[in-house]
């Protein structure tokens, strides 16, 4: 399809977000400043919706499980998604909004015509830099988490366990507290206790974490669907 008008800038303020359908496929619509978005509406973790979902700097975070997604590109950011969501390019013309089904390249940016007072930017400067800030420590910490949670090897798949796919979120709450959801193979897996002890083990070692705390979910149910390329590649799946 080409380009077609979904809605006007005046309809979207600043943070909006807009639930629109791009060649039958529902999507979001989301404006950050003067930069507009259009991304499938579809976590690829668990078919979720993104609509409710919290913006953490250029991303969007699922609201069940933490997964996030980039906006210009759809690319998962982070366990426990493993596949990103399409995004659609955004075009603005005369204060209208245009989407089309084919990929992103940039986002769309609106022109701001009406003057907007000197005073008034520092604060949103000041605001945007904090969020960047705090969306590059989440990022780091995720990173860190998920590094170590690597050292655990499923005893019979020698698969660790975030390539296996079985880790569906970690939050890092105060205090150096650290929630992890996850799940296993299969809810009789006899090294279940070995693979959680683990686990948590893995992430009481780090500096950053006083408590880890792991809860087992078999809610999506795992499948092999969930593996990365490399834990395909070392069981022979392709």
């Amino acid at each position: 399809m080409g380009f077609e008008r979904v809605a006007s800038v005046a309809e979207l303020p600043d943070g909006g977000r807009l639930s629109i359908e791009v060649d039958e496929t529902p999507a979001l619509l989301i404006r950050l400043g003067e930069f507009f978005y259009a991304i499938e509406d579809l976590c690829t973790h668990d078919g979720q919706p993104l609509t409710d979902g919290p913006l953490v700097g250029q991303e969007i975070k699922c609201p069940r499980h933490g997964a996030r997604f980039d906006l210009t590109t759809g690319k998962a950011m982070c366990m426990p998604a493993t596949r990103g969501v399409r995004t659609f390019a955004v075009e603005i013309r005369h204060d209208e909004i245009f989407v089309s089904d084919e990929p992103a390249t940039a986002p769309a940016k609106a022109t701001v015509t009406e003057p907007v007072a000197s005073e008034k930017l520092a604060p949103v400067a000041a605001s945007e830099e904090t969020a960047a800030q705090t969306a590059l420590a989440e990022a780091a910490a995720q990173d860190e988490y998920l590094t170590a949670l690597r050292e655990v090897i499923d005893p019979e798949l020698m698969v660790n366990i975030v390539d296996l796919g079985l880790i569906y979120g970690v939050t890092a709450l105060d205090g150096g507290q650290v929630e992890v959801e996850m799940t296993l193979t299969s809810p009789a897996c006899p090294a279940g206790p070995q693979i959680v002890h683990q686990a948590r083990m893995a992430l009481e070692r780090l500096e950053s974490v006083e408590t880890a705390t792991i809860k087992l979910t078999m809610s999506p149910p795992w499948t092999p669907d969930r593996m990365t390329d490399e834990a395909r590649d070392h069981l022979g799946i392709f």
